[in-house]
């Protein structure tokens, strides 16, 4: 057990009344909560949301202060809503970063969440004043959509856990439902909605009410084609088919949304379509542009894959040679500066860093070449105007080394003594709250 956390749990243990009961905060997460608090908006909501569900966390007058104040802070989050390459295919660093969960939309959602495990009525407050999403248009020349699915799946939470017996008998939570059902404007919103609706708790009437809402709203929606393409090689038929079997349970009759949806995308399919999705073939990945990342990936290729086509061999990577040319190479790497497409140069500069992490054998040249990475992003001047894609390979540095605190003992130390104040907030989160494995895969 490392040291913060052997501090955590003897604050707790010393905040332990003598009769047993719960202690009222941990000092030590009150501090990390006030450290949060002093860092970019998106940042601090995500730290205090992990820090209000730590099993220590006892005191609820507390505890709902600090999800009220991650609601809130969440607001100034730099990205509206959570994007995803349309095909359903996660390519670039971009398509990675928005999974973390870092914008307005999830982080307010996350939040009236964890309120409702507390305190229905301030969760249905705090929803409250989440506008209904506004979903952009994007054109064919964007690769990823807008995501709000997690919108919806908490206006259903609310609607099933945030009234009281009297308000559900005077069908509040119907009625807030209604208001959802029939508010669709982005072809983006079609599966979430089908799911809030499926897994509702309706009288009949309630459900054939919501179904022709939410069929009018089909009537009515247009959007563009790129959002559209993501939605039928997703998984809005899937979403829609889930809506028979609850209408079958209620005796409604579903085939008029069926209309409606089929209706629907007939007329999307016969609209202007972007050559790429009306093919429905996913978009390449794409390669770098300039000269010197070029020159990059070519130098990479050598360094790891031998001259008869095969991958290097751990072997001949222990070797002193191979040892001189990833030093070379990290010297190139770090000689890279920022060219005329600031994007392109912090995605392909953190993909040769992750790749060489793959390729290095654990040692010290794995230790310098994650001490390189982390002084660039340390010094990168691109989290300024884009938060959530320069914290991306940070949270991968991070996972990936909290998952083998015996190899990379010196990338662990290095984080928490990170000259960078969300770093170093960071590594000491997953030092106290570590998060499960199996939820911080799908990051890597």
């Amino acid at each position: 057990m490392g040291w913060l956390r052997f501090l955590a749990f003897a604050c707790l243990a010393a905040a332990v009344a003598p009769d047993g009961s719960a202690a009222s905060r941990p000092p030590i997460f009150a501090d990390l909560a006030d450290r949060a608090r002093a860092q970019p908006a998106e940042f601090a909501a995500d730290a205090l949301l992990r820090i209000a569900e730590a099993p220590t966390t006892a005191d609820v007058a507390w505890k709902r202060q600090v999800l009220e104040d991650a609601f809130h802070l969440a607001a100034g989050a730099q990205q509206p809503f959570a994007r995803r390459n349309w095909t359903g295919k996660p390519g670039s660093l971009f398509d990675k970063a928005y999974a973390q969960g870092l914008d307005v939309c999830t982080l307010q959602c996350k939040s009236v969440h964890a309120m409702l495990a507390i305190d229905y009525k301030k969760a249905r407050e705090l929803f409250g004043e989440i506008a209904p999403p506004q979903i952009p248009r994007v054109s064919c020349e964007d690769t990823l959509v807008y995501d709000v699915s997690i919108f919806y799946a908490t206006v259903g939470e609310v609607a099933a856990r945030a009234f009281s017996a009297k308000e559900v008998a005077q069908d509040e939570p119907f009625h807030l439902l209604q208001r959802y059902a029939a508010d669709v404007t982005s072809p983006v919103q079609v599966a979430p909605v089908a799911r809030m609706l499926a897994g509702a708790s309706l009288k009949p009437a309630q459900l054939e009410a919501l179904l022709a809402s939410f069929a009018g709203a089909l009537g009515q929606l247009s959007g563009d084609d790129r959002s559209f393409s993501a939605t039928i090689s997703g998984d809005a038929d899937a979403a829609l088919a889930g809506l028979p079997a609850a209408c079958a349970r209620h005796g409604v009759n579903v085939e008029p949304l069926l209309g409606a949806w089929q209706a629907y995308q007939a007329r999307q399919l016969g609209g202007t379509r972007c050559a790429d999705s009306a093919a429905l073939a996913p978009l390449p990945i794409g390669q770098c542009d300039s000269p010197q990342c070029q020159q990059l990936a070519a130098q990479f290729t050598k360094l790891v894959i031998a001259p008869n086509g095969y991958g290097l061999t751990p072997e001949q990577k222990a070797t002193s040679e191979w040892g001189g040319k990833l030093l070379q190479y990290l010297a190139a790497l770090a000689d890279w500066t920022e060219d005329d497409d600031p994007d392109e140069y912090f995605d392909f500069k953190s993909r040769f860093y992750t790749e060489l992490f793959h390729q290095t054998p654990s040692g010290p040249q794995r230790d310098l070449l994650l001490s390189t990475l982390l002084g660039w992003l340390q010094q990168s001047g691109y989290q300024h105007n884009h938060r959530a894609e320069w914290f991306y390979p940070v949270n991968a540095l991070i996972i990936r080394t909290f998952a083998d605190p015996a190899g990379m003992q010196a990338t662990m130390r290095d984080l928490r003594r990170s000259s960078d104040p969300v770093i170093a907030l960071y590594a000491q989160l997953e030092q106290l709250l570590p998060r499960p494995i199996q939820g911080t895969l799908g990051l890597l």
